[in-house]
């Protein structure tokens, strides 16, 4: 160590050196080592200086150890010693790393009693804390107060943090009046301004403006990067505008910016999603040929595709690599798997995966239990199904409505009407409200079993609770008092949804032409 050497030739250290010192080991996060050197400044009989305080102070910051940095601020003003700016500064920064940003502001406001004054950074650091927080219109007075203050000029870097909180909440119109703002002052936009308005504006569906953002930026010399595309392209992929993804991405490797793991996973995905699963299983396996790892999230989503293209032999082999790589599944790979088996009826399977996550000690989610609900009750195992839900509170996972649309079907189904009535009337007691998929499916059991009194009752509390049928609500009225030769309470329905300016499925208007005798037929042509 040269320090160690400087002493064996006999030069001593002075504070400048030992200063230096102590920033060394703070940028190397091992902040105890720089309180040895400040032993080795007051042991030596030199003066720590605000320099020396305020890198202590920055390391303890960056470690997130504000209570220790408050103490060596507060041992440092006793001493006499002012802070500058760049001290204030430091604490600003750690108080919003750890999310105090209202003692941020605080100290901000203070700092005219150390003769000092809030710069651009004070405020840069705050306001991106305020806005990633969703306080935007807060930010919008701090940086409103910022332009008052005549002696910080705001940047770049203020400027994105506050278009990128009203991007990220929505409010599209008031960044492009800012951007439009940060152009006329003179302020020139950087990738990260870009990206930020093109997330904000992928986030809440125009991929056109997104698009022309990313056009303009080109135009302008900015050169995207990973970050910009991984967003188009995933939100492009999303939208179901799998060939522009692709053209982004070969885009990428033509600029020399080479795709991560998040980029392949989220054109894998498209490419999954389009049915294009060839596709996406030879883009998987050249990110494995370009030496980029697969991690668990792009296994999970190949495994998705193949799961829905029924290729369940394919999605299980891929699992099975996955582990011997090394590759830990999380609870959301182990549920994807169990819903393509219990689709493809591999119940055997499906129960080994079940007592796999258990014995792995993966904690199965709401998402979880719902997929195992569904898939017993689909495969006729109705009594498993229920001793899995009334087992789940034992858990801590609480039931959704979901899950008890789910059990209704499958025991309406299995004609265990009572069963699915108790359950219907157990929502409200557990503070849920049924939403219009649940209504819907006790409504058809109910039709089914011809107690359409009680049906129509359920419907009119449906409409009275606020709950509107949808076009699902209402085929399958008309298609259940078809089925149950109640022709004029589904023709009775069948007008109610055209009110409403729903159109009966194709497999509705079959039942309706085999059901209805030639007058009814030709006076529901003229009706509709």
């Amino acid at each position: 160590m040269l320090y160690k050497k400087m002493g064996l030739v006999g030069v001593q250290p002075n504070i400048y050196t030992l200063s230096i010192l102590i920033n060394c080991c703070c940028q190397l996060g091992k902040v105890n080592y720089g309180f040895c050197f400040l032993g080795q400044i007051i042991k030596r009989g030199h003066q720590p200086n605000v320099i020396t305080f305020t890198t202590l102070i920055r390391g303890l910051s960056l470690q997130g150890r504000i209570d220790s940095a408050f103490k060596v601020f507060a041992k440092m003003t006793e001493t006499g010693i002012q802070p500058n700016e760049v001290t204030c500064n430091s604490l600003i920064h750690g108080l919003c790393t750890t999310g105090e940003v209202g003692l941020a502001l605080q100290l901000k406001n203070n700092m005219s009693k150390w003769n000092c004054r809030p710069t651009v950074v004070s405020y840069a650091a705050i306001i991106d804390t305020l806005c990633k927080g969703g306080l935007v219109d807060e930010a919008s007075v701090l940086f409103s107060q910022m332009h008052r203050d005549l002696n910080v000029v705001p940047d770049v870097v203020v400027y994105t943090s506050l278009i990128d909180g009203l991007c990220n909440s929505g409010r599209l119109n008031e960044e492009k009046r800012l951007f439009g703002e940060m152009v006329s002052r003179g302020i020139s936009a950087n990738v990260t301004t870009y990206t930020c308005m093109i997330h904000g504006h992928c986030l809440h569906g125009q991929q056109e403006e997104a698009r022309r953002y990313f056009d303009e930026m080109i135009d302008r010399g900015i050169l995207p990067n990973i970050i910009t595309f991984s967003i188009l392209i995933d939100s492009l992929c999303k939208d179901g505008n799998t060939e522009d993804a692709l053209g982004l991405f070969k885009l990428m490797d033509k600029i020399n910016i080479k795709p991560d793991q998040i980029t392949y996973s989220s054109m894998i995905d498209g490419l999954c999603l389009a049915g294009r699963l060839q596709d996406a299983v030879k883009l998987f396996d050249s990110m494995v040929d370009k030496r980029l790892q697969p991690d668990v999230i792009s296994c999970s989503i190949l495994i998705d595709g193949y799961c829905r293209n029924r290729k369940l032999d394919e999605a299980l082999q891929l699992f099975k690599k996955m582990k011997q790589k090394g590759l830990q599944p999380c609870i959301v790979t182990y549920t994807i798997l169990l819903r393509g088996l219990y689709q493809d009826g591999r119940m055997k399977t499906a129960q080994r995966f079940v007592n796999e996550i258990q014995s792995f000690g993966v904690s199965p989610n709401e998402v979880t239990y719902g997929t195992i609900l569904d898939g017993l009750c689909k495969n006729g195992n109705f009594l498993e199904a229920i001793e899995l839900f009334e087992s789940m509170e034992g858990t801590g996972v609480l039931a959704d409505v979901e899950m008890y649309a789910v059990l209704i079907h499958g025991l309406c189904r299995a004609g265990k009407l009572e069963d699915a009535r108790k359950l219907f009337n157990e929502i409200p007691e557990k503070g849920l409200v049924p939403d219009v998929a649940t209504y819907t499916t006790m409504i058809a059991g109910l039709i089914h079993h011809r107690i359409s009194l009680e049906a129509n009752k359920l419907i009119i509390q449906m409409e009275e609770k606020g709950c509107l049928p949808n076009s699902i609500t209402y085929d399958t009225i008309v298609k259940g008092f078809l089925e149950g030769n109640e022709t004029e309470k589904a023709l009775l329905f069948l007008r109610k949804m055209r009110e409403r300016e729903f159109v009966p499925r194709d497999s509705v208007v079959s039942l309706l032409i085999n059901t209805l005798s030639a007058g009814e037929l030709k006076n529901l042509v003229l009706f509709l």
